[in-house]
């Protein structure tokens, strides 16, 4: 059952990339539009973000069409002028630039409900102590700690038992699984009077055939893997008696080299909705077009994008604080207090605010074992604290004193991790997380659905335009131990 699971799973892994690949030469004359947009701002579109903006066109046009009651023609998707006016502006404005794109990996779905996708990697080879089937390297948890699945890509066995003590027997013989075994490789693992003889102290074997240490000898043969060992005094009830390591020969032995099977794991993400109506007065629209030049119609699309956006980035924001001071997150880093002690300078003092965001993401690592802290949100404290540091490892990122923010914005880097100032933080509060570069090691996930629509403005006959607008994504976190807060006092 399992197998056919994975194979169920691998499937629609494959399915969804050959999906993707056909999205994007569908789409390719917008996402053109929308690249060479990006580039005059300096910046790129990666494969990834193609795949999700081309998935994203795809469901609002799905919608755009359905709305409307019209057929679903193939040759429509790229030159339908309405639909391409709506979109264009909003695709950048909402997908590839949301500051919670900075904090979340972006994956868009193909329906409301729907699964973002996690990789494991397990064994396929029982190999010392790792059986077939256990997890070599997990999307939530990282490479396993135990030393046989350290060792498991080498030509070393750990971990394999050869007996269990039962406090009266005192000879142990068999055969080893994995031979031949290289001469001198070998360490036996034993208890005895409650004390475990291992590492240094373990039985070892002298490159001849001979195994000897504390209150054991014995032999083994290194062509064929037999051994047999004898006890002075007999291991304790109920531990084992293992070869803690030995390496084998395995031109000779193929079948002990490790494998390893990729399992894609599905996460299932619900789609929320963010809709927003606007409404202004014929009268209003008349006044603003003959004084200012404004279309009322064109700057209430501007408005309700900012409006859905800004709820977003709360969102996303939002479950990163849940995610980084819940009970799975990474351990906290604790308060660092900003008054600088007797003698002790101001500007070093607050510098030494980095020791504690390399404390947070040591922290993340220790957790996760395959990931680190690459993103800091940061209160208003927080953030004014850093702005000190400059040309001391923080940068101001280029747009911030060119144009005034609104709600959250990315502040700058320090020390090549990315900050973002959030006021709607606890103004002491800041939280280090690592945001990984694909849905395959991610922490949180946004998953856009349909990133932007509008409904056709309607006047109605009391000289009232409405126009509605919505977009539908799936806020998730994939995995707590990628996240970690700290807090600063005395600022």
């Amino acid at each position: 059952m399992g197998l056919d699971i994975k194979k169920l799973a691998d499937q629609r892994y494959t399915e969804l990339k050959e999906r993707q690949q056909r999205l994007i030469q569908r789409w390719a004359p917008l996402l053109s539009i929308v690249e060479e947009s990006f580039q005059k701002k300096g910046k790129t579109l990666s494969m990834f973000d193609k795949a999700n903006i081309a998935q994203c066109l795809q469901n609002a046009f799905d919608y755009y069409v359905t709305s409307r009651k019209q057929p679903l023609q193939e040759e429509t998707t790229t030159s339908d002028v309405a639909f391409a006016k709506t979109m264009l502006p909003v695709i950048p404005a909402l997908l590839p630039s949301l500051v919670a794109n900075e904090v979340a990996v972006v994956q868009a779905i193909d329906r409301p409900t729907a699964g973002v996708y996690l990789m494991n990697v397990k064994a396929a080879t029982t190999k010392g102590s790792v059986n077939a089937g256990d997890v070599l390297i997990g999307a939530k948890t990282g490479p396993s700690a135990a030393t046989a699945a350290r060792y498991y890509a080498s030509d070393t066995v750990a971990g394999e038992t050869i007996g269990t003590g039962n406090g009266s027997a005192t000879t142990f013989s068999g055969t080893a699984a994995r031979k031949p075994i290289i001469p001198g490789s070998i360490r036996i693992k034993y208890t005895i009077g409650g004390t475990t003889y291992s590492g240094h102290t373990a039985a070892t074997d002298d490159g001849s055939g001979s195994i000897s240490g504390e209150h054991v000898s014995g032999t083994i043969n290194y062509e064929t893997g037999a051994y047999s060992l004898t006890f002075d005094t007999a291991p304790d009830n109920g531990t084992s008696i293992e070869f803690e390591v030995y390496r084998f020969n395995v031109e000779k032995d193929t079948s002990g080299i490790g494998g390893a099977d990729i399992e894609i794991v599905e996460e299932v993400v619900q789609a929320e909705v963010f809709p927003i109506r606007i409404d202004f007065s014929v009268l209003a629209q008349l006044l603003m077009q003959r004084v200012h030049g404004i279309a009322l119609e064109s700057e209430a699309v501007k408005f309700a994008t900012q409006m859905v956006r800004f709820a977003i980035d709360q969102k996303v924001l939002d479950q990163a604080l849940w995610a980084a001071t819940s009970s799975d997150a990474a351990d906290p880093i604790g308060e660092f207090t900003v008054t600088p002690g007797q003698g002790q300078e101001y500007i070093w003092r607050i510098n030494e605010i980095k020791r504690y965001i390399s404390k947070g993401a040591a922290n993340i690592f220790a957790k996760t074992l395959r990931a680190t802290g690459n993103v800091i949100v940061g209160g208003v404290n927080f953030c004014a604290m850093l702005e000190i540091l400059t040309n001391n490892g923080f940068k101001p990122a280029l747009a911030v004193g060119t144009r005034p923010p609104a709600g959250p914005y990315v502040f700058g880097t320090l020390d090549n991790r990315t900050v973002i100032c959030n006021p709607f933080y606890d103004a002491n509060t800041y939280v280090v997380l690592f945001r990984g570069d694909s849905y395959l090691f991610a922490g949180l996930v946004y998953a856009p659905f349909i990133p932007f629509y509008a409904t056709p403005a309607v006047t109605l006959a009391t000289l009232k335009t409405q126009q509605g607008f919505f977009s539908q994504g799936g806020i998730k976190i994939i995995n707590y131990g990628m996240y970690t807060y700290g807090t600063i006092a005395g600022f």
